[in-house]
């Protein structure tokens, strides 16, 4: 027995392929995981940085209001205090800026964003801090104190002016932040639909792969079984692929032989039986002749009679023991033998012959064809004919024409018998060539059965010479066997 220790189990061999099928998938949803896990930080990230840039917004415009009120008071009152709240107002606002916070909102952005994908984004932020610091720079330089009604204006028109800038800055920021956090979604969800339609068919493919890597034992197996099913019994058996099957395997090899060694033992037996048979068989026959010669005395009419039965069925007999030889040794490496054979001379032969079985039953012999020579293996020809002969002679009716063509056709021998018999019957067909199979129809002359392996013989002689052997038939309208060999024909 093969050692198989190294070979996976089918339910491993089964994991494995299911594993390695999934790898495709499994990578999809890791990365899908990963994705929408990056996606969320984003998404804080980006709330955060909304959350503070509306709370600026919020803060500076409260602040410049404030601002805008002192000075308006100022303004119209005059009052010192109004112009030192104001100064004071303004200081504050100086030391407003978007600190530490600001700061690491922007460094957590470019960590989850990217830098230059935020580059936009922090430009208007940027440009927002900017304009802060040039109002304060313009305010400082402009006290309320000295200011006529004209720089009042103006102050005021800066200061709105700024609020609207600053806010609109502001909204620019969000939404671009808001924009890049639903592009970066939209290319992820695209990504994700990219590998998983090129995962899916992947993933089929590997299963596939796998399918016909598990099914290929399968089919050697069906294969091995099938071959010793049809007596193929000198091939070794070794079946690839996992332990199981591969116990298996060893375990048809082991069938094998006992299928081997049964066969061995029924040829021996065949042959010593069918020679042991022959012969007392052939002392019987001659005895017979020499009664119907009357050597030892005459005989009368009723011994006469009595000796053609004996006669008779010891010749059967003789033919059903010859019939179980020939096939024991057409099946049994049976060596080819090539030479010469006249086919009208051969098929004349053995019509004589089949005609001298009888004084009752006649049939009509009509052979036809070219060439008459022809290379084959004169044994197999014979066994061939004479059996397809002897089949036509039996099942037809005393008076019927028997027909035998043969010609060449695509660089080998055709031929055709032709019988008037009763025709074979279309289930029985696909079984007729099996040995020992009995059909439905019987004999017009001879036993009543035969042996059950003349068109057996007749198939695997066909098959010894490489050639095809088909058959039509209706019942009620005789057969015609159709035979095809590749034989060499001979000029003389």
């Amino acid at each position: 027995m093969r050692n198989g220790r190294n070979v996976l189990s089918l339910f491993q061999q089964w994991l494995l392929i299911a594993v390695i099928s999934m790898i495709p998938v499994l990578v999809v949803v890791s990365y899908a995981t990963w994705s929408f896990y990056h996606q969320i930080r984003v998404h804080n990230q980006v709330v955060d940085a909304t959350d503070y840039a509306n709370h600026l917004r919020a803060l500076i415009s409260e602040q410049l209001r404030d601002l805008e009120r002192n000075a308006r008071q100022y303004r119209l009152l005059r009052d010192e205090r109004f112009a030192q709240t104001y100064e004071r107002m303004l200081a504050n606002l100086r030391q407003v800026d978007f600190g530490t916070k600001g700061e690491s909102l922007r460094d957590d952005a470019t960590l989850y964003l990217g830098s230059e994908r935020l580059d936009e984004g922090n430009a208007t932020l940027d440009r927002a801090h900017m304009m802060l610091r040039e109002l304060l720079f313009q305010l400082q330089r402009r006290p309320l104190v000295g200011l006529d009604e004209e720089g009042f204006s103006e102050l005021f028109a800066n200061m709105s002016h700024f609020r609207v800038e600053f806010d609109q800055q502001i909204s620019v920021h969000i939404q671009r932040l808001t924009e890049q956090s639903e592009a970066d979604l939209q290319s992820i969800l695209w990504r994700l639909s990219l590998m998983g339609l090129v995962a899916l068919p992947l993933t089929l493919v590997l299963v596939g792969l796998g399918f016909v890597q598990m099914i290929r034992p399968l089919r050697r197996l069906s294969s091995t079984i099938l071959s010793l099913g049809h007596g193929d019994w000198h091939t070794s058996i070794y079946i690839p692929g996992p332990r199981d099957f591969q116990a298996l395997g060893d375990r048809l090899e082991w069938l094998r032989n006992q299928l081997l060694e049964t066969e061995r033992q029924k040829q021996a037996f065949l042959r010593h039986v069918s020679h042991e048979l022959k012969t007392p068989l052939s002392a019987i026959l001659e005895a017979a002749s020499l009664l119907s010669d009357e050597v030892p005395g005459e005989i009368n009419a009723q011994q006469r009679d009595v000796l053609r039965i004996l006669t008779y069925n010891s010749q059967n007999l003789q033919e059903l023991i010859q019939q179980l030889l020939n096939y024991n040794v057409i099946t049994h490496n049976f060596q080819l033998q090539q030479s010469p054979v006249n086919i009208m001379h051969l098929c004349e032969r053995l019509g004589r012959r089949l005609d001298q079985k009888s004084t009752t039953h006649h049939v009509h012999w009509d052979f036809e064809g070219a060439p008459e020579t022809v290379i084959t293996d004169p044994q197999l020809l014979e066994m061939i004919l004479s059996n397809l002969l002897a089949n036509a002679f039996h099942f037809s009716p005393s008076g019927a024409v028997v027909k035998v063509r043969w010609g060449r056709n695509e660089d080998g021998l055709s031929l055709c018998i032709e019988d008037q018999g009763p025709g074979i019957a279309e289930d029985e067909q696909v079984r007729i060539f099996e040995p020992f199979f009995q059909g439905s129809a019987h004999r017009r002359h001879g036993p009543v059965q035969g042996s059950g392996v003349g068109l057996s013989i007749v198939k695997e002689s066909v098959h010894n010479l490489e050639g095809r052997i088909g058959l039509e038939s209706r019942v009620g309208e005789g057969c015609c066997f159709h035979l095809w060999l590749p034989i060499a024909t001979e000029t003389v």
